[in-house]
């Protein structure tokens, strides 16, 4: 049945889709998580009791709706949403969470420095009073595989997802946690959704100043690591191109000038490339711009889908 359904979709998902991944809506209930447990489509590990008579219990509406090949959307997770509450025997709810996703077809593996430098970009725009430039880079997470930005009340992953029972080779995913407004559920949706929709505009303009950041950054590492850890400027660049720092052209130009290095940049490059095989592949600005373009026009599709 899922093979048949992988088969129908794959038309769909040549560009990227966008849709609701999970959502945790609270319910004012003396229903107990037992009470849940093996329902299909509702993640009893991450639900959970608030207080008394409240739980908020976290759904999974693609995971019952067709085995978790293809996000749901608006109308499809909201018509979920009413089954399980005719179901439970629950009324009303408010939504406390809410995870939007787009399945892209761009390769993760040969794409992490353009996913990276996308989320420094957001982590950029969420900072305030030049809390960026006291934050460490989005670094990889070498046990999960994923780039993740958090705050108080947000989590941004991009993760592969070429491994697992889907038609998209990399998954970006948007969550909202502790919602405190008791509005109507489909309203609260729209209105994150089109929040972050707006979040995304212009996001590429930020590519310049992450660089100078990066640089920055880089020359600190290089001042202090030259003196025990690497004996020349061309080690410390494989050290940091493998942990997948140095995201463009510019970043590597300017550390190269304020390092002091008095080498053709192309030469360098070309010198260092000849020795090491798929190394120094750079990202850019209008990289950044092609898949932001993909995201807002999968979101986009997404709030039209009521």
């Amino acid at each position: 049945m899922e093979k048949e359904y992988l088969k129908s979709t794959t038309q769909k998902l040549l560009n990227c889709k966008g849709g609701v991944d999970t959502i945790g809506i609270l319910f004012n209930t003396d229903i107990e998580i037992d009470d849940i447990k093996g329902l299909n489509g509702i993640l009893d590990k991450y639900t959970a009791i608030t207080g008394k008579n409240e739980i908020i219990i976290v759904i999974k509406p693609s995971q019952s709706i067709n085995g978790g090949v293809e996000l749901t959307d608006v109308k499809e997770t909201l018509a979920f949403i009413e089954e399980i509450k005719i179901q439970l025997g629950l009324s009303n709810g408010s939504l406390k969470r809410i995870d939007f996703a787009v399945d892209l077809k761009e390769d993760f593996e040969s794409n992490k420095k353009l996913f990276r430098l996308l989320l420094e970009c957001l982590n950029l725009k969420r900072s305030s009073g030049g809390m960026y430039e006291t934050k460490k880079p989005v670094l990889e997470n070498r046990n999960t595989g994923n780039f993740k930005i958090m705050s108080k009340r947000s989590q941004t992953t991009i993760y592969n997802s070429s491994d697992k029972n889907r038609l998209s080779e990399t998954r970006y995913e948007n969550r909202i946690l502790d919602m405190r407004n008791a509005e109507e559920i489909k309203k609260r949706m729209l209105y994150e959704l089109k929040k972050h929709i707006k979040e995304l505009e212009k996001l590429e303009d930020l590519v310049p100043i992450v660089e100078s950041y990066y640089i920055n950054y880089l020359l600190n590492e290089y001042n202090k690591g030259i003196k025990n850890n690497f004996r020349t400027f061309t080690e410390f660049i494989a050290w940091a191109d493998y942990e997948g720092l140095i995201l463009t052209e510019n970043i590597l130009k300017g550390l190269m000038k304020e390092s002091g290095i008095n080498l053709r940049f192309k030469h360098f490059v070309y010198n260092f490339k000849r020795l090491r095989v798929n190394t120094l592949i750079f990202s850019n600005k209008t990289e950044i711009k092609k898949v932001l373009i993909k995201l807002k026009k999968a979101l986009k599709e997404l709030s039209k889908s009521t």
